[in-house]
């Protein structure tokens, strides 16, 4: 392929978007792993990959080698998608489940690399619809985590940056099934390139100047809610106003027990507290060092499901029943929270209590 003076103008743009895009890479993991930055490492490793994939000259003059690339280009959605998933569910330990939807990626593009004709188009259809089904996940759990966001700079700044990705992502994979459908090859365009430079400038700004709020790595707040009931959870290192209403918070959650309210939104414990909703989410970011309102709630209502499962007057009340009674609608998302928050089922929990319980008497 003869290199027009369009042809170097795009190569220039994608090699300078490579580079912002590794650039990003290292950002992202600078300071501490963890498994949201490890995630979005790979993305962005995999996103600079792409990069080089959609431009056939460079492909043409790395031969066998691109095989690499393309197997690296070709994860980018799944990594995206676990970043994103990541990133947004705060959670204190990573769920292995989650990596299931990435093995299964890379098990697809693995065979489609490596199968005898014609299955590899056939796969490589999978890839694209997979590719589609991933996005259109992720943008689900940040539209439906946004109004719980309690870190406003990731609501308003990361928040676009992923629904970019997915967009172009979403558009990309259709892309592609046509162009296999119609037995059509890859073509240079400048109008990607420009679109994915865009991309990677705006990846870059806002992890290198937003990254430390994103992942949680500023400096701990000057007081945090505790929701265990032996801990004074409000100090008086806050401001006034933040003491007062920290204690009006306390009072609801603790002895009022407002989090057993069903479906309960930051709206209404505003309301509560007689306070903005914008109030309200400062109190639990900045000053008690929340990140999501659902999970803030969450840890009461596990609180309190940890104190009747380790009491032993009620042994026999069936675990359905204390989820129930501490705010959960049912007991699988019961299950799920209460093994991410101790790393333990409910009735593992319960009978390490019960353990306790033996060593107690015998002693």
């Amino acid at each position: 392929m003869e290199l027009t003076r369009a042809l170097l103008l795009e190569m220039a743009i994608r090699f300078i978007t490579v580079g912002f895009y590794l650039a990003t890479a290292i950002v992202i993991v600078r300071i501490r792993l963890s498994s949201a930055r490890i995630a979005g490492t790979a993305a962005y490793v995999s996103k600079a990959s792409h990069v080089l994939l959609h431009f056939p000259p460079i492909m043409a003059v790395l031969g066998n080698s691109g095989q690499v690339i393309t197997f690296l280009a070709t994860m980018g959605s799944a990594l995206t998608w676990l970043f994103g998933v990541e990133l947004f569910s705060d959670a204190r330990r990573f769920d292995r489940k989650r990596l299931i939807p990435v093995l299964v990626v890379l098990c697809i593009v693995a065979a489609a690399m490596f199968a005898p004709p014609p299955f590899p188009r056939a796969l490589w259809l999978l890839h694209a619809f997979t590719t589609v089904a991933l996005m259109g996940h992720l943008l689900t759990v940040i539209l439906l985590s946004w109004r719980n966001d309690l870190v406003d700079r990731r609501r308003f700044i990361a928040t676009p940056v992923f629904v970019l990705a997915a967009g172009y992502s979403i558009a990309l994979g259709f892309i592609e099934n046509v162009k296999l459908l119609l037995g059509m090859s890859r073509e240079p365009s400048l109008i990607n390139a420009a679109f994915l430079l865009f991309s990677a400038l705006l990846a870059i700004i806002v992890f290198g100047q937003f990254g430390s709020v994103m992942f949680g790595d500023e400096s701990e707040p000057v007081a945090r809610t505790n929701p265990a009931r032996t801990t004074a959870p409000v100090t008086a290192e806050l401001s006034p106003a933040d003491f007062a209403l920290g204690t009006a918070l306390e009072q609801l959650m603790r002895h009022d027990r407002l989090y057993r309210t069903q479906g309960l939104r930051i709206s209404d414990l505003a309301s509560e507290l007689r306070v903005p909703e914008y109030r309200l989410r400062q109190l639990l970011n900045c000053a008690l060092g929340h990140r999501n309102f659902n999970a803030y709630i969450s840890q009461w209502r596990i609180a309190e499901a940890k104190e009747a499962l380790s009491d032993p007057t009620q042994l026999e009340v069936p675990i359905s029943t204390i989820a129930i009674d501490s705010g959960f609608h049912s007991l699988a998302p019961f299950n799920r929270a209460f093994r991410g928050e101790t790393g333990m089922t409910p009735s593992e929990y319960r009978a390490e209590a019960q353990a306790k319980w033996g060593r107690i008497t015998r002693e």
